[in-house]
């Protein structure tokens, strides 16, 4: 599970879209805005602007959007990566071959890749970092992506051979997430206060509460990061984010609310980008209150709500959605924003046909988003009777306790990953929701041989959960990047789930 963004912070597991094939490319596209991958400057150092801090640094164990955007492909690299269109590409696995069953996988990896601590990096890693994500008692964030992986095998020191137990048209894609993020396999360093990775930076300082400084990694395998430093730099609230970028002490701001876009979109010493996000503001039902198992309910809930009033509130740098996908994927159908589409009168008629006309919901929300979201449902909701009681915790809180705990009745969080989708067929994932049918509707998606027939597979789940009432999604919001002119080279497209920095160069 993982990520987040802006004033809006998130959660949720981070995998990019699905790719399939026999080999793989030979070498990673850019979408980088401004001239990527600039020469190096040994005194360079970029700094980027975030609000919330992720709550540790190890990815084998820690969930959270803000520590994926820090870490992969900056520290710790998979077999795969995943561009800013969502296409898998080679990482530390330079090529593959897939059997014609879709079972067999066999990696070739790069040679002369070395570890933070010096060791060399070989196939031997790389089984003892899959054994340990797909492992039962894994602390994984990304372990359930794993379920279908059997054994990987050092066939030498530098090809691996993975069988599945079943076709995963997901897989590729794993080997780019937290699942795959390769660490030695005899490694001795406490991930929690130092890094082993095999990516462009080491972690440096930390100064919490402040920011968490990648310092360049001089022996790394592939071309070195354009910076010498990469600063994330964390604050309190938006304001002071933005207030850091006016004053120069940030030189990208990837988070925004209507002030950010007021004050510097229209200037000429900053430039704003606009790219795609894969990120969905999610109003979550926990499906074992006996209230929520009520579908009118849900669907009374979803009527109540004005997304139309709501992102004109927030200042409209956001698209309406009806299912957990926005208009990137190639699964989106916009049509679905009717279902349940803003109707007091039809909500308050469906919660007198349950016979709960006066219903009373606490809110668990993290305190790292605006508190005008919840305060908006909260009056909405009222128009039809339903009280809402909010709660406001800590991001770590909200981990600890609603995530990973599921103590919650609705929570509301900012998912970026874009197959978050496919965990409503987990009746043990947070919602506790278990549908038999888009279980297996599920099933399908994943044993699916072809992108197209995925895809279509995928829309219909998006629909199905969605006349369900699983959850209601509340908007998408745009990917806005604000940068110092100057300054090249950084992403602008799926930053919610990671921020490469190693081509970012500054005036």
């Amino acid at each position: 599970m993982r990520k987040l963004a802006g004033m809006l912070a998130a959660v949720a597991l981070v995998v990019t879209s699905c790719s399939t094939g026999v080999s793989a490319p030979k070498a990673e596209g850019s979408t980088d805005a401004g001239a990527a991958g600039a020469s190096l400057d040994a005194s360079n150092s970029v700094s980027i602007g975030y609000i919330l801090e992720p709550v540790g640094l190890d990815p084998t164990r820690v969930s959270g959007a803000a520590l994926d955007q820090l870490v992969i492909d900056n520290v710790y690299e998979g077999l795969t990566t995943t561009d800013q269109n969502g296409e898998v590409t080679a990482k530390l696995a330079q090529s593959w071959e897939i059997s014609e069953d879709s079972l067999t996988y066999t990696f070739h990896l790069r040679d002369g890749v070395t570890f933070h601590d010096g060791s060399a990096f070989d196939a031997n890693d790389v089984v003892a970092t899959l054994q340990a994500s797909a492992a039962q008692d894994s602390a994984n964030p990304d372990h359930k992506l794993m379920e279908r992986f059997a054994s990987a095998t050092a066939i030498d020191p530098l090809t691996v051979e993975v069988k599945l137990s079943a076709p995963d048209s997901r897989f590729l894609n794993t080997m780019s997430t937290d699942a795959a993020m390769m660490v030695p396999s005899d490694n001795s360093v406490d991930l929690n206060t130092a890094s082993n990775g095999t990516g462009p930076y080491k972690i440096g300082p930390w100064q919490t509460g402040s920011s968490i400084t990648l310092e360049r990694n001089e022996n790394y395998w592939g071309k070195p990061a354009a910076n010498k430093k990469a600063i994330f730099r964390y604050y309190k609230d938006q304001a002071a984010a933005n207030n850091a970028l006016e004053s120069g002490e940030l030189d990208i701001l990837n988070v925004f609310n209507n002030d950010t876009v007021a004050r510097f979109s229209n200037r000429d010493d900053f430039v704003m980008n606009e790219g795609h996000q894969t990120s969905w503001m999610t109003l979550a039902f926990n499906h074992r209150h006996p209230d929520l198992q009520d579908e009118r309910v849900r669907h009374a809930i979803r009527k109540a709500i004005d997304k139309d009033g709501l992102i004109a509130a927030l200042g409209g740098q956001f698209h309406r959605i009806g299912s957990m996908v926005g208009p990137g994927e190639a699964w989106f159908d916009e049509s679905l924003t009717a279902i349940d589409a803003y109707d007091p009168q039809g909500a308050r008629e469906l919660l007198r046909q349950a016979g709960k006309e006066n219903l009373t919901f606490t809110l668990r929300v993290s305190n790292s988003y605006d508190p005008m979201i919840s305060e908006y449902m909260k009056s909405q909701l009222a128009k039809v009777g339903i009280t809402l009681n909010i709660e406001q915790i800590e991001f770590a809180t909200w981990l600890d306790q609603v995530y990973h705990g599921a103590n919650y009745e609705i929570t509301m969080v900012l998912h970026t990953d874009p197959w978050t989708l496919m965990y409503y067929a987990n009746p043990k994932y947070y919602w506790n929701y278990d549908n038999p049918k888009i279980q297996a509707m599920v099933n399908e998606v994943i044993e699916s041989s072809a992108i197209a027939e995925r895809d279509e597979k995928l829309k219909a789940v998006a629909s199905a959960v969605s006349e369900d009432a699983a959850a209601d999604w509340l908007f998408t919001p745009k990917a806005l990047t604000f940068a110092r002119k100057g300054t090249s080279g950084y992403p602008t497209s799926r930053t919610g789930s990671r921020f490469p920095a190693y081509n970012i160069t500054t005036p």
